[in-house]
């Protein structure tokens, strides 16, 4: 990709995340998933690479919680089960 095409990518996704476009984030993350994937090491300035971690740090705490609490519904709902075919036998 040329710096044009980069320089439109970055655009175009800004709009998205600032202008809260939700309908166009799956498209947004997969283009800049296909640049992340095909690059092997980046250079990146302290403060962006500290940005980045917190971003990352941020993603794995919400992903974790949000873990946490499908496998404590589920772990609810296997309680709930159980107690019901106890109580059909």
């Amino acid at each position: 990709m040329t710096q044009k095409e980069l320089s439109h990518l970055i655009f175009l996704s800004e709009v998205v995340l600032t202008g809260k476009k939700k309908s166009l984030m799956d498209e947004t993350l997969q283009c800049l998933l296909y640049i992340v994937k095909s690059v092997e090491e980046v250079e990146l300035p302290d403060t962006v690479v500290d940005q980045i971690e917190s971003l990352t740090a941020l993603i794995e705490s919400d992903l974790r919680n949000e873990n946490e609490r499908i496998q404590e519904i589920r772990g609810h709902l296997d309680w709930s089960q159980k107690g019901r075919r106890k109580e059909q036998d």
